[in-house]
C-alpha cells in the first residue's frame, strides 16, 4: 500500500469511527475539554502507528485499545485519583461499538432518566463527580465519607447508571422495531 493509499485508508476509518471513538473518549475523561485534547493526541498516535493495523480487522477495537492506554496516561499526567475499571472501559466500549451513542440526544434523554431513578445520596455523588467536575478525593471530603467508599459507590452508580441506560436504549430499539 503506498502512502496516499494508506493516508485515504486512515482518513476514512477516522471519519467512519469518529463519534464512536471521541464518545469512548469523553465517557473516560468526563470533560469536553479534555475529551477535544486526547482525541487529537489519539488520532496523533494512531496515524503514527497506522502500519502496525492489519487491513480488514476492526479499526475501532484497535483505536480503542489505544485510547484506552492514552486515557490513563493523561489521567495520569493529570494526577487524576480517578480510577478507571477495565470492566467499565470495556462496558463503554461495548455501548459505542453496539452503535447506541449515535443518538446524542437520545443518549442524554435515557441517561436523564436513569439518573432520576437514583436514590439521594447517589445523586449526590454523580453531580459531585460529573458535575462540579471533582475527584474522588475532593467527594470524600465534602460528603465526608474516605475515599475508599466514594471510589466503590462511584463504580457501583456508573454500572447501575449504565445498566439502566442500556435496558432502557434496548427497550427503545425493541418498541420502534416492533414485536417479532
Amino acid at each position: 500500500m503506498n502512502e496516499q493509499d494508506r493516508h485515504n485508508l486512515f482518513s476514512e476509518l477516522i471519519a467512519r469511527y469518529r463519534s464512536e471513538l471521541y464518545a469512548y473518549i469523553l465517557a473516560i475523561v468526563r470533560n469536553w475539554e479534555d475529551a477535544d485534547d486526547l482525541f487529537q493526541s489519539v488520532c496523533l498516535v494512531l496515524w503514527s502507528k497506522f502500519a502496525l493495523f492489519q487491513p480488514g480487522s476492526s479499526f475501532f477495537s484497535w483505536a480503542r485499545q489505544t485510547a484506552k492506554l492514552e486515557a490513563r496516561y493523561f489521567l495520569r499526567r493529570k494526577q487524576s485519583p480517578e480510577h478507571i475499571s477495565e470492566e467499565l472501559l470495556d462496558a463503554l466500549a461495548e455501548t459505542v461499538l453496539n452503535g447506541q451513542y449515535e443518538d446524542t440526544e437520545l443518549y442524554q434523554t435515557t441517561l436523564e432518566r436513569c439518573r432520576r431513578k437514583l436514590n439521594a445520596t447517589d445523586e449526590e455523588l454523580i453531580e459531585l463527580c460529573y458535575v462540579d467536575d471533582l475527584g474522588s478525593r475532593e467527594i470524600a471530603n465534602r460528603v465526608q465519607r474516605s475515599q475508599q467508599s466514594v471510589c466503590q459507590s462511584l463504580k457501583r452508580v456508573r454500572r447501575q447508571l449504565l445498566k439502566c441506560i442500556q435496558l432502557e436504549l434496548a427497550r427503545q430499539e425493541h418498541s420502534v422495531e416492533g414485536p417479532s
